[in-house]
């Protein structure tokens, strides 16, 4: 699981269905009701995410914007 702070986000892998899910934080916990297949992020979040996983996050349906 990567915590993104900036953002208030959580997210995490799931190899083997190749899918990245993204959780809000609220109140320093994650909220698994706001579970979302993640699409689309900026640079940073691109770059936090490929070197946390060690992936490439377009191998996993996630694109930069």
């Amino acid at each position: 699981m990567l915590i993104v702070k900036e953002y208030l986000t959580a997210i995490k892998l799931d190899e083997e269905n190749k899918l990245l899910f993204a959780y809000d934080i609220k109140n320093n916990f994650i909220d698994e009701q706001s579970e979302g297949i993640l699409s689309e992020v900026n640079e940073l979040m691109y770059q936090k995410i490929a070197s946390h996983f060690h992936i490439k996050p377009e191998d996993f349906g996630v694109q930069m914007v």
